[in-house]
Order: C-alpha cells, then sequence, then structure tokens
C-alpha cells in the first residue's frame, strides 16, 4: 500500500519534490500546501494531489516533505510531529539553532521521525567515496568543499544566508567522512550584501575530531556553478565532482631526481573508480525518508546526525560580523 505524502510548500525546492514524488514507487502526493493558493493548485496537478493553504491538510497524511520559508520550518514541525507526523525538512531545519535543536528534541520525545534536506549524503558519487575510504583509504585528514554559484534572480531582496543555504551542505560532507564529529574549533569569514544585509559568500575552516581539517567555500557571486570537494587520507586523495558525479583518486608514489638536468619529478597514480550507484540524489533521498517512515531504518541514529552541521553553521554565523574572521573559542 502507497504511503500518502504531503507537501507544505511549493516554491522551487517544493515543485522538485512534487516531480520526484509523481515518479517514485510506494507513495503517492496527497496534497500540496502553500499560502499561494494559486501555486499550490499548480504543483499539486503534477501529481494530482488535493491543494489548498491550510497545514491542516496534512494531518491526515502518512508523512510530509516541509519545504517553506526556513524561518517557518519550526512552527510548521512543531505542528505535524504533535500530530505523529514524520517530517523531511529541507535544510536548514531552522536558521536558529535553538528552534533546530527543539525539533529534533520534540522528534525524539514523541518518537516520530525526522530528516534533513542534506541531499547530497545521497549523491552517487559521494557514497562512492565513503564506500572507498570505509573499504580502501580510511578517513578523512583534510578536505576542501567549494560550491559556488552565480547570483540569484532575486538577490535584490533579503533572503537565507549563503551559510544556511550552500555552506552548511559541505559541512555535513565533512562531519560525515572524517572520522568523528565537530571540536568548536573554527576560524571564517562572511560577506554581507549592502543592499540586503544578507551573506552571500562564506568562507571556513573547522577542526573535526581527530584531528581532520575542513575548509570550506561557499558563494552566491561566481560567474560559474562550482560542486567539488578534495578528501585527502593518509593513503590516498579523492577529488569529487559533485555536478558531474565523477571522482578521480590519485596516490603518491615517490620523488624523483633527474641527475643529469637537476630535475624533480613526483611520482602519483590515477584511478578514475566506476561510480556504481545510481539515481537522482533527491529521490535517494526521498526512499531513505520513506525507510524511516516505514521503521526499516533507524531514526535515532538520524537525529543523531542532523545537529553538527547547524551547530557549526550557527557559530560561524555569529563569529564572522562584518566580513572579520574571527576564532572560535572551544
Amino acid at each position: 500500500m502507497s504511503l500518502r505524502l504531503a507537501l507544505i510548500g511549493a516554491g522551487r525546492m517544493g515543485a522538485h519534490h512534487a516531480r520526484v514524488l509523481s515518479q517514485s514507487p510506494g507513495v503517492a502526493l496527497d496534497v500540496v500546501i502553500d499560502r499561494d493558493a494559486g501555486r499550490a493548485e499548480l504543483v499539486a496537478s503534477l501529481g494530482g494531489a488535493r491543494h489548498g493553504i491550510d497545514h491542516d491538510l496534512a494531518l491526515g497524511c502518512d508523512a510530509a516533505i516541509v519545504a517553506t520559508n526556513a524561518e517557518t520550518h519550526a512552527e510548521v514541525a512543531a505542528t505535524l510531529l504533535g500530530a505523529g507526523i514524520p517530517l523531511l525538512i529541507e535544510k536548514p531545519l531552522s536558521p536558529l539553532l535553538g528552534e533546530a535543536r527543539s525539533i529534533v528534541e520534540t522528534s525524539c520525545r514523541l518518537g516520530v521521525p525526522v530528516s534533513c534536506g542534506f541531499v547530497e549524503r545521497f549523491n552517487p558519487v559521494v557514497r562512492t567515496a565513503e564506500r572507498l575510504m570505509h573499504d580502501d583509504f580510511g578517513p578523512a585528514l583534510h578536505l576542501v568543499g567549494i560550491r559556488h554559484s552565480p547570483p540569484d534572480a532575486n538577490r535584490a531582496l533579503p533572503g537565507l544566508s549563503v551559510v544556511h543555504d550552500l555552506l552548511i551542505h559541505d559541512i555535513d560532507l565533512a562531519l560525515r567522512l572524517s572520522a568523528g564529529g565537530w571540536t568548536g574549533q573554527a576560524v571564517g569569514g562572511i560577506w554581507a550584501s549592502p543592499e540586503t544585509a544578507t551573506a552571500e559568500i562564506a568562507d571556513c575552516t573547522l577542526l573535526l575530531a581527530g584531528g581532520a581539517v575542513a575548509t570550506c567555500s561557499a558563494s552566491r557571486m561566481s560567474q560559474r556553478k562550482v560542486r567539488s570537494l578534495s578528501v585527502a587520507t593518509e593513503r590516498a586523495m579523492l577529488e569529487l565532482d559533485l555536478l558531474r558525479r565523477t571522482i578521480t583518486v590519485y596516490q603518491h608514489v615517490g620523488h624523483l631526481t633527474a641527475l643529469d638536468d637537476a630535475g624533480y619529478r613526483a611520482q602519483t597514480v590515477m584511478d578514475l573508480p566506476f561510480v556504481r550507484e545510481a539515481g537522482e540524489p533527491l529521490a535517494l533521498q526521498l526512499a531513505h525518508f520513506l525507510a524511516l517512515v516505514r521503521g526499516e531504518a533507524d531514526p535515532d541514529l538520524e537525529r543523531a546526525s542532523l545537529l553538527g552541521p547547524h551547530e557549526a553553521v550557527a557559530v560561524l554565523q555569529d563569529q564572522a560580523i562584518g566580513g572579520l574572521a574571527r576564532a572560535v573559542p572551544a
């Protein structure tokens, strides 16, 4: 029997979720809810769903996806979790760390699954890297993530910080690919638009448990879209192109010095592993969420993975004031 899902929020991400729901087996889009009734009707037509503006329309569903403005996530989550409805909430859970913690705590207390839209976890190239590191290369010692995008057409309006929009993805990946969590130590810098006071560029370096270092760069002021991640372990360097979904592995062999011309060369072996995993990350994320709803995945393990990235970006956003990099106390 198919699970009936509500979709709350019919904006850009909501439309993507509706498309994926309409193409996925074992689930049906039951209702689309948005404060803009016309937009809700349009997105609902993708899956033949009901539509409306009242969040109570979701109360009869088996689960819900929350893709509203981030500032409304906590209020929506409190209502639906209280009604026992499992939630997939687009990232961030909330721009406010206290509200993000409250969502996770409520989910735990009521025993209702909750997940967050960390969709890069389900990128096939990330899953391939996780497998290679587990089987062959060991945990990360150094990670460098670059997530740059051209300016959005709506940049003239205040909106979600680039820290919660883009940077949080690579911080999440850094925490997953290293041996442990975040130590609380970081330096960072943020540039905010003079017109909107919204952060559009953010860079940070985090010290992770076990001594690993992660440097992440996010921008919505670039001239091209970049999604790259380099992961160095003791035995290999893995370079991931998250857009093209390719991975290249480099392993250093040795140093050579040619005595005749005093030249120097470093020998490196390069490998192009086959990316076995297939599928659209958003669809793979949905499948994982449905496994949580059906009791086929561990909701406690899921909850435990959600707050680390939110805690890191909250500290960085608080500490990097006016574009000045500041050290974060341990």
